[in-house]
């Protein structure tokens, strides 16, 4: 006689098992969400229906379920008063405060559930067949396995399932599915620990809600000729898959959080129409597809926490940079960038499909946002190997070390896509001075808009300098011996400003004044350039700034950065520069080029021009320059206003 119900297989003298599994712990932590999000719209993805253009749609829903209605939840209550037994006195601290919590969640009136719908997918297949090689056997029925019967479908359902169990304070899911030729099944999944079964013997620590038959030892899911309330309240009329958190953790705020994961981790999907993600509840309703994606980002502009993903967003959107390169294919791999004087310096890496895989970013002096996105289908089946199993980084350590000639050729072409996005940032972005693979943001490491330039604005800074003592020198001559110490002075330390002192004689150098208007001579064949008096078309203003600082990169190579802060907003801003001497002259520098925004600002007689800047804001400029040698620069802005 079969009977649905929670069923824990015997121990039979097998080893005990706790409640720590790291397959779930690595899911857990602030990404909870993230991981969540991540795994879910993955495998909806990867299952993506065949001979059909419609986009992906994964549903998220948040319902109250009634805890007492349900003989799923009082079943369950019986398991936990096992696991107790089972430990006693002896329970650790991690299965007491599980145990507790799963067993404050049902004596609540509701238990919070979230259920995972996706559509246009193909569902899960084998739950009547029972094949170990399909997907309803590798979401369900078995632990690190990974069954691929497609690279690009239906998912692998390894380590990654284990997901929505971080989210679940009963450590229960269910799986609901209907797939092809309307193969219908309904399965729960619980983790627990060992714990006691009601005949007093002790389980394995994995147990399943299904369809029990123990006289003849037969064991399946809930088929949609059975019975069952709970299973009612999930039916499917359209092929697809549930996935049913059940004691949902995260119900606070959870439309805005899951929105942020599904932004950072499938903004490339969506953009491209692959996925469509609806979010509701009781009181909301949330659509995230291609035509409302920009107002969203633009309603999380003061997140913090989204400023990465919003630039990538418009690095992907509209981007000043777009190249391809081949791996293993022509055209394989796509790559976009954007730069900006606020951006965070991320590069974003995307599957075929449109998931992100993890950031990184290269530290050099330019602001800027990259995607990289691979298009083939051989390289992104070799990266897909590549993946840990939160899929947040390509790692060719992840392939087999026996398989070596898949891992070298994984290496390779991740150095490969790796040294052309270095490539084209050093094509835009003239130096690198560092490569580190981190958080996105880190590389802020060089403050933009610090008053002074050149000198030109009194500081706090320290004069520091060492004083070394010299061997002790004796010397013999016909008067007698002496003994002396020989001092190596490199100065003294003193604070404040030093110009002028004593021990310091250095004087402060002049401020750069605006050169003198040039009055031309009609008769000269070669009239000296710059602003004249008369009637023309064109009105010069000096610009006022808040703030300028100017230091170089590399004197070496002639490049410097340069930071100005102006008051107001110019359109026509043209930038010349000049070195100081010790005599304090100045002499005008020959530019080889001048960077700002990423673009390349053409140079006329001298001037770098003409380019807008915004008021109250950082404007950084990368200059480089004929002469090649550590200077002291000063600079004359000069705004010209057509009339």
């Amino acid at each position: 006689m079969t009977q649905i119900g929670w069923r824990f297989p015997p121990l039979s003298g097998g080893t005990r098992q706790g409640y720590t599994n790291n397959d779930i712990e690595v899911f857990k932590g602030q990404e909870l969400i993230d991981n969540l999000a991540r795994e879910i719209c993955q495998n909806s993805l990867d299952a993506h229906l065949e001979n059909t253009d419609a986009p992906v749609n994964v549903v998220f829903e948040l319902r109250q379920v009634n805890t007492v209605q349900y003989d799923v939840f009082s079943q369950y209550g019986e398991c936990l008063k096992g696991c107790r037994n089972y430990w006693g006195d002896e329970m650790d601290a991690k299965l007491f405060r599980f145990v507790t919590g799963a067993e404050t969640t049902l004596q609540q009136e509701t238990i919070p559930v979230l259920i995972a719908s996706d559509y246009h997918t193909k569902g899960l297949s084998g739950s009547h067949s029972g094949k170990l090689s399909s997907s309803w056997e590798a979401l369900t029925g078995s632990d690190g396995v990974s069954v691929k019967s497609d690279e690009n479908s239906a998912g692998s359902y390894g380590i990654g399932k284990n997901a929505p169990f971080a989210c679940s304070s009963l450590s229960m899911v269910f799986y609901n599915t209907l797939a092809e030729d309307n193969e219908s099944a309904f399965i729960g999944v619980a983790r627990l620990a060992t714990l006691l079964n009601s005949d007093g013997k002790p389980t394995q620590r994995v147990g399943k809600y299904q369809n029990n038959d123990e006289e003849n030892e037969t064991w399946k899911p809930i088929f949609d000729t059975d019975t069952n309330a709970f299973r009612d309240c999930f039916i499917r009329t359209e092929r697809g898959t549930d996935v049913i958190i059940v004691g949902f953790t995260q119900s606070v705020n959870w439309v805005k959080n899951v929105t942020k994961a599904i932004l950072k981790n499938f903004f490339v999907a969506i953009s491209e129409g692959r996925l469509i993600v609806e979010l509701k509840d009781s009181t909301e309703h949330r659509v995230i597809d291609a035509d409302s994606l920009s107002q969203i980002f633009s309603d999380l502009s003061d997140d913090q926490e989204m400023v990465a993903t919003a630039q990538l967003y418009k690095a992907f959107t509209s981007p000043d940079c777009k190249k391809s390169l081949e791996v293993l294919e022509p055209d394989d791999v796509e790559v976009y960038i954007k730069s900006d004087s606020s951006y965070k310096r991320t590069i974003a890496n995307f599957r075929a499909t449109g998931m992100l895989v993890g950031t990184y970013f290269k530290r050099i002096f330019q602001h800027y946002a990259a995607v990289v996105i691979v298009r083939g289908q051989k390289l992104g089946e070799l990266l897909k190997d590549t993946e840990p199993p939160r899929h947040n980084r390509w790692d060719y350590k992840q392939i087999e070390s026996s398989d070596k000639e898949k891992r070298k050729l994984a290496r390779q072409s991740i150095q490969q896509i790796d040294d052309f996005v270095l490539a084209l940032l050093k094509a835009q972005f003239e130096i690198v001075t560092e490569d580190t693979v981190d958080a996105a943001g880190v590389g802020e490491y060089i403050p933009d808009d610090i008053d002074g330039l050149g000198g030109q604005s009194e500081g706090d800074d320290i004069l520091k300098v060492k004083i070394k003592i010299g061997k002790i020198k004796t010397n013999r001559t016909q008067q007698g011996t002496t003994t002396q110490v020989a001092v190596q002075e490199e100065g003294t330390e003193e604070e404040g400003d030093v110009h002028n002192h004593t021990r310091n004689p250095n004087p402060m150098p002049p401020k750069p004044r605006p050169p003198k208007p040039v009055t031309p001579d009609p008769d000269d064949p070669n009239p000296q350039p710059g602003a004249t008096p008369g009637n023309g078309m064109k009105t010069v203003n000096t610009p006022n700034l808040t703030a300028q600082r100017a230091f170089p990169i590399s004197s070496s190579q002639g490049l410097y950065k340069i930071v100005i802060k102006p008051t107001e907003t110019y359109e026509n801003l043209y930038v010349e520069c000049f070195a100081v001497g010790e005599d304090g002259r100045s002499d005008a520098l020959e530019m080889e080029s001048f960077t700002y925004n990423g673009k390349s600002i053409k140079i006329v007689g001298g001037k770098a021009g003409p380019m807008k800047v915004d008021a109250d804001t950082a404007a950084m400029f990368f200059v480089k320059f004929v002469k090649k040698e550590k200077m002291k620069l000063s600079l004359h802005l000069t705004e010209v206003v057509k009339k």
